[in-house]
């Protein structure tokens, strides 16, 4: 009833135009480039890329992300459910960010995406893979500092991983990152991780 209410009083507007109805909007999907660049080695069976970070897409996340616009998020995660990707029997499951940048945010944006794929593709979420060790932020670190930052960042908890997982995150610079979080789910069991990702520089 609130959600209805609150709709009536401020309609959902698109992030990029402007248009009400919608918080992105057809037309701005579609102007949406696809990344089509090369896909890093991190040890996934699969690794999908949907779009160039720039533009509206750009925007969008930073605001998801800084402006604790988490509807926006949801929106976001359902534009990735939309792409075609391998899913299969996996379970989602997204990339735990800083406890600290959690706590700043009010969520966690990769939480946010990955409930939106969920819901959308009808396959479980799991939280099990955690970060155990908090890392700096790794805006401003080269691909080697980045690699020693996260490097022991995660651990599966509650047993044996799932025979597939999708992990899912909002963007993708040197993938040391999602490196070390599929050598966490490794070392927990054998396991065949797929990668999604919303958004990559271009290159």
């Amino acid at each position: 009833m609130w959600e209805r209410l609150w709709q009536l009083l401020f309609p959902d507007q698109c992030h990029g135009c402007g248009r009400f109805g919608t918080l992105v909007c057809p037309v701005c999907i579609a102007q949406l480039e696809r990344y089509g660049g090369d896909i890093p080695v991190c040890g996934a069976a699969h690794f999908t890329i949907a779009f160039v970070y720039a533009g509206v897409l750009r925007s969008a996340i930073l605001v998801v992300k800084y402006a604790r616009q988490r509807r926006l998020g949801s929106a976001l995660g359902q534009l990735l459910a939309a792409q075609p990707w391998v899913s299969g029997d996996a379970v989602i499951v997204p990339i735990p960010g800083s406890s600290q940048r959690i706590a700043q945010r009010g969520y966690d944006q990769a939480v946010v995406l990955a409930q939106a794929v969920a819901t959308s593709r009808h396959r479980p979420l799991s939280q099990q893979l955690v970060r155990v060790r908090q890392t700096t932020a790794q805006a401003k670190l080269n691909r080697r500092q980045r690699q020693q930052n996260v490097a022991g960042a995660f651990m599966w908890q509650g047993g044996v991983p799932p025979t597939q997982i999708v992990l899912i995150d909002d963007i993708c610079t040197t993938g040391a990152t999602i490196a070390a979080a599929i050598a966490a789910i490794h070392h927990a069991g054998p396991c065949q991780v797929h990668v999604v990702v919303l958004a990559r520089g271009a290159k």
